[in-house]
């Protein structure tokens, strides 16, 4: 009971990333030389796998560099959308601003254009009235921003989706430079030999 705790233990950390050479080959002779329970079974079979060496797929040598380029460019890529897409809406929000002031201020026929802070124009004689209009106005108002910023929302989430698959690229980025510098090594050790 003692060794398949030891094993858990083991395949966790292979899993990590943080066992040695050695430690992987006795993860792969336990497995492939004795029973293993049920759960077990999945990462017997990838050992496995991984002892069969002569039906290996050729690699081509320069695999793991266009891997990297393709996931830097992906990275690159998707936080420039990110922002972009941002100052795009910002943007379009200032510049109606803009339109809604020049339109307010200026070019309304109906208002003078500069008052004094004594001249004042009434449209209602009744105090509620105005009040309940403006009421009203408001509430059109702001349920015309909240399905605006529902679909910002969406985006939200859009975006938080796709974050952490970014992240175990990054991951994996960090995996495929330690193999290419692995690789680099092997063939040193070639030439040396």
């Amino acid at each position: 009971m003692e060794s398949i705790e030891k094993v858990r233990k083991m395949l966790e950390r292979f899993y990590q990333g943080e066992t040695s050479l050695e430690e992987e080959r006795w993860l792969q002779d336990y497995l492939s030389s004795t029973t293993v329970p049920e759960d077990l079974l999945a990462d017997r079979e990838l050992f496995m796998a991984f002892e069969d060496k002569d039906d290996a797929i050729p690699v081509p040598r320069d695999l793991n560099v266009k891997i990297q380029n393709t996931i830097d460019r992906e990275e690159k890529g998707s936080l420039r959308t990110r922002r972009i897409s941002l100052y795009s809406i910002s943007g379009l929000a200032a510049g109606l601003l803009a339109l809604i002031a020049v339109y307010v201020f200026f070019l309304r026929n109906d208002t003078p254009l500069l008052l004094s802070a004594r001249q004042s124009i009434d449209t209602y004689e009744d105090p509620m009235d105005a009040y309940q209009e403006a009421k009203k106005t408001l509430a059109y108002v702001s349920g015309k921003l909240s399905t605006g910023t529902s679909e910002i929302r969406h985006m939200q989430q859009v975006t938080k989706t796709t974050a952490d698959p970014l992240k175990s690229l990054s991951k994996i980025s960090k995996g495929s430079r330690e193999l290419v510098l692995l690789g680099e090594l092997q063939r040193v050790r070639e030439i040396e030999n």
